[in-house]
């Protein structure tokens, strides 16, 4: 709260300065963004959104913070938990007041790059197809980007330094033959910067020429791909243009932040900087000294403070992210243990209904593991029965015992038989537990199994689909070029004809008239033809974008489909862990039942205590269930990677 009022202090002094309006805002928002932090359990950060419309829409910021690092996703549904609806989209980044469109992305997905530093961008979103019956604009808006800790020391190292080197491979241009990529290096120093092929290499391209490249007022600069998160173009000068690609997509960033921040600071100076943010006021009297402007020094301070708060806002983000795995690793214990105990309350129940139902004639696997059932049985009966042979043999000499005393026995012998029929109860809830649980964990297996099948069997299905419309698209063209060059060649015949028409016309000649009859026929025939074709291939391209539509649709269904398997799982925990409640009420009430019978049983369970062989075989059954989860959840998310790729793509 201190260090809050601090801040507010410092922007309330600097209300005369119109240029630090902004920052003002910024730091007046930092604690609804941090309230938003700490209110969303997802790693996703909402923006706000305005307009109406008839469907549910969401904008959010994927990868756990404002850095350039993230991804935008907007999505729709009919209703909230509903359908999917596709998404027409234009992007904007808003450069101070100034709005200005991203060029070449119209799809729900945007990748933050280096050049959304410092800006906020905004998405117009509206349905693809007005014919199923949904309406409206929406605008989403969410910003400013900064970077990441990473990218800033490194950076901030380059800087430093004076320069940096990085690696980088040479893309393929459109239309050029697929051959071996080349590495490059790219040396950015404080007076220009140099790319150079690298040596050992093993591949000579067109551009293995050392090319250097002076800071002047508009190159070098780079231009950033806006789809692929790793491609960019190193403009030298007029003539001279690279295709790049960067090793990752922070190493991409680094290079145009290195490179525009050494050119910024060639052509503009920090004095003029300054000069432009804090403007000099003259006094209006002459002959009086001006005052020293305190406001510099107070924005130092508040850029100083804001840094420190956003240190903190990020401990208590890594903070968060622990606290909050550590909660979700004990919710995923609870729940194994509420599925192990629903699954043994299953198989007793089944076993019981089997007992009932026992008329119907049951297969010959059935019956075998019936058998097997019975047979395990009724080595637990044996067992059972060699313990109360021990237990009535003790009882005989203990009531012997009592006869020579001369002492009552009733009391003890009900004592007894209560402590027999307690054991056979505790050996036969054993050996249920033993027999349920590895059917249970099974059928667990064998229902996830077939899902994760039936997904992947999806997915390549789709990916299929999409092979075979880029081949029947690749043949269209075949087909379109073919028309062409049909095209073409009549139109040489047709000049030929009117050459032989022309003559024709000069000689008067009767022949010369029937081959200009029969050209024209040949020519009309020609252009029917051109324009049957013509007809096909725009039937053809029109099916070709309703099937692209249906099967963007389709990933859309897939992904939501997804998200229903994701809910219905946590509502089986729910039901999982309600009756693991009902189950420990149960046990509860037989404690205190048994606790009615004072010291009687006191020593007995004193002596029944906990087998650590039993212990350690729990705590492995666990390990190793944990290790099922991890990879069963490893196998989700790279699925759901696999869609979102094809989804993008």
């Amino acid at each position: 709260l201190l260090l809050m009022q601090t801040l507010k202090d410092l922007t309330n002094s600097l209300h005369d300065n119109a240029s630090l309006q902004r920052l003002r805002d910024n730091l007046n928002e930092i604690p609804k963004r941090w309230l938003a932090r700490a209110d969303q359990p997802e790693d996703y950060l909402l923006g706000s959104v305005k307009g109406e419309c008839n469907y549910h829409f969401k904008f959010r910021l994927e990868g756990g913070g404002y850095f350039q690092t993230g991804v935008l996703v907007a999505s729709a549904e009919s209703s909230q938990g509903g359908l999917p609806v596709p998404l027409k989209c234009k992007w904007r980044r808003r450069v101070g007041d100034l709005p200005v469109e991203i060029p070449g992305v119209t799809s729900n997905m945007y990748q933050i790059s280096a050049d959304d530093v410092g800006t906020d961008i905004s998405v117009e979103a509206q349905p693809a197809d007005a014919d199923d019956g949904h309406h409206g604009i929406v605008v989403g808006e969410i910003g400013p980007f900064e970077l990441d800790p990473a990218t800033r020391r490194s950076l901030d190292n380059a800087l430093g330094l004076g320069g940096s080197r990085f690696t980088v491979m040479q893309s393929k241009l459109p239309g050029e033959a697929a051959t071996g990529r080349q590495d490059m290096s790219i040396h950015v120093s404080t007076e220009g910067v140099r790319v150079a092929a690298v040596q050992g290499s093993g591949y000579q391209s067109r551009d293995s020429k050392e090319i250097y490249a002076e800071y002047s007022p508009d190159y070098p600069k780079v231009i950033i791909h806006p789809l692929d998160t790793s491609k960019f173009q190193l403009v030298m000068n007029e003539v001279k243009t690279f295709h790049l690609i960067a090793l990752s997509r922070t190493s991409r960033d680094l290079i145009a932040l290195t490179i525009r921040c050494f050119h910024a600071k060639k052509f503009m100076s920090t004095p003029s900087i300054l000069q432009t943010v804090l403007p000099v006021q003259l006094p209006d009297t002459a002959g009086v000294m001006p005052t020293m402007d305190a406001r510099l020094d107070a924005s130092i301070v508040l850029e100083r403070l804001a840094k420190e708060l956003n240190r903190t806002m990020q401990q208590k983000e890594i903070s968060e992210k622990v606290l909050r795995n550590t909660n979700h690793e004990k919710k995923q214990l609870q729940e194994q243990l509420m599925e192990t105990i629903s699954g043994f309350t299953e198989v007793i129940e089944s076993l019981q209904d089997q007992c009932v139902d026992g008329a119907t004639a049951p297969p010959a696997e059935r019956i075998q593991d019936q058998l097997r059932d019975v047979t395990a049985a009724n080595h637990a009966l044996q067992a059972e029965l060699q313990t109360m042979r021990i237990h009535l043999d003790k009882l005989a000499e203990s009531k012997k015992a009592a006869e020579a005393r001369g002492s009552s026995v009733g009391p003890e012998a009900q004592v007894h038989q209560l402590k027999d029929e307690r054991d056979m109860l505790k050996a036969r809830l054993e050996e249920l537990n033993a027999n349920s649980n590895s059917a249970q964990h099974d059928q667990q297996e064998q229902v996830h199994t077939q899902e994760l099948k039936r997904l992947r069997q999806d997915v390549e299905a789709l990916h299929n689909q999409k092979e075979q419309l880029r081949k029947h698209l690749q043949d269209q063209d075949k087909e379109r070029q073919e028309l062409q060059d049909n095209f073409l060649y009549v139109k040489g015949q047709l000049d030929k004809v009117q050459l032989k028409q022309a003559e024709a016309a000069e000689n008067g000649s009767s022949d010369g008239r029937k081959e200009l009859q029969r050209h024209r026929q040949t020519l009309q025939t020609v252009t029917d033809e051109r324009n049957r074709l013509a007809n096909r291939l725009e039937s053809t391209l029109n099916v070709l974008e309703k099937e692209k539509a249906y099967h963007e649709q389709s990933v859309e269904r897939v992904t939501s489909a997804n998200s229903k398997l994701m809910e219905e799982k946590d509502r089986i925990a729910r039901e999982v862990e309600r009756l693991s409640n009902l189950y420990t009420e149960s046990v509860n009430q037989l404690q205190a039942g048994q606790e009615m019978h004072g010291n009687v049983f006191r020593s007995d369970s004193e002596a029944n205590s906990v087998d650590p062989a039993e212990l350690a075989h729990l705590k492995l059954q666990a390990d190793e269930l944990d290790a099922a989860i991890l990879e069963k959840e490893e196998e989700n998310e790279s699925l759901k990677t696999r869609i979102r790729k094809l989804a993008v793509a």
